[in-house]
């Protein structure tokens, strides 16, 4: 009996240090370095009380984006594109339906496939999950592969085809130009 209360104090004493020793390092982790990280979190939590996050009903940004893809997501839609390069217009043109990135692709660009080069098909047994995958680039629609240049393209309400790779002006409506578009042609 004097050896099960001899056990249970030592017991009781083991656990009263690793309180106290738990209950030190937690306030040591707890307390901040300096009394300047403590007013630079007192002024923070003074403006968040002062000026909240405002809870907006409706998004200007978003209607913007939404009346944006509605104009311009049409094949009969007629707008004005301005080729700028050097600082000035370098060409003008009416565009019938949207300018579109030379990046934008009809298929994924890549694919996922399994350690013999078979493409994943996620169903039943074929998953390529079960036996790892590695993903590839995939053929474009021509079955070719590789990355388009950045740049636009745009089809005039004549029927030509134009890509760009610089900057651009589009509008909706045609703007006044105030210098005549010119072309220039660097010679080496």
């Amino acid at each position: 009996m004097k050896q099960l209360l001899a056990d249970i104090a030592l017991i009781v004493i083991i656990c009263i240090i690793v309180l106290g020793v738990a209950v030190t390092a937690a306030r040591a982790g707890g307390m901040p370095e300096n009394n300047a990280s403590t007013e630079s979190n007192q002024i923070t939590e003074r403006i968040r009380n002062n000026v909240p996050v405002p809870q907006l009903q409706t998004s200007s940004e978003r209607k913007n984006v939404a009346k944006r893809a509605e104009i311009f997501n049409n094949e009969e839609k007629i707008s004005y594109i301005y080729l700028v390069d050097y600082g000035k217009v370098m060409a003008f043109y009416t565009v019938q339906g949207k300018v579109s990135s030379l990046r934008s692709y009809m298929t994924p660009v890549e694919q996922m496939v399994d350690r013999y080069g078979n493409p994943c098909t996620y169903s039943g047994t074929d998953y390529c999950g079960e036996y790892g995958y590695t993903t590839i680039s995939a053929p474009d629609i021509d079955g070719t592969y590789g990355e388009n240049v950045e740049g636009i393209f745009f089809f005039t309400t004549e029927g030509a085809y134009v890509e760009w790779r610089g900057n651009y002006m589009m509008s909706d409506q045609p703007l006044k130009l105030v210098t005549p578009p010119a072309l220039v042609r660097e010679i080496d």
